[in-house]
C-alpha cells in the first residue's frame, strides 16, 4: 500500500537535519519492507512529501522515529482516483 509522509523541518535543528540527511548511506534509511517512492522537498522553504510503500504500517512508525528529534512527520494512506472514487460518490449520497 502507498501512504504520503508530509515532514516539516524543525527550524532550531535544520542544520543538523541537512547534515543527517547528505551523510546518510541511502539505502540504510528505511527498514527492510519499506520502500521509498519518491521524495519531494519544497524548494526554500522547511517542508516536503515522501511517497513510501509497504504492507507492514508498523514499519512506517520504525523509520519516522528515527527523525522525530530533528523533524514533525504526519502519514496517510495514499489512494488513487479509482480506489477513493467510491468512497466520495458514497459520501456525498448522505450529504443530500
Amino acid at each position: 500500500m502507498l501512504f504520503i509522509s508530509k515532514y516539516k523541518v524543525k527550524t532550531e535543528f535544520m542544520k543538523e537535519c541537512v547534515k543527517r540527511f547528505v551523510n546518510q548511506d541511502p539505502g540504510a534509511e528505511f527498514p527492510e519492507g519499506l520502500k521509498l517512492i519518491g521524495r519531494y522537498h519544497a524548494a526554500g522553504d522547511t517542508w516536503g512529501v515522501i511517497i513510501i510503500e509497504t504492507d507492514n504500517p508498523s514499519l512506517i512508525t520504525e523509520w519516522s522515529l528515527k527523525w522525530a528529534d530533528v523533524c514533525e512527520i504526519s502519514t496517510v494512506p495514499a489512494l488513487d482516483d479509482s480506489s477513493i472514487g467510491p468512497v466520495a460518490y458514497n459520501w456525498v449520497q448522505t450529504l443530500d
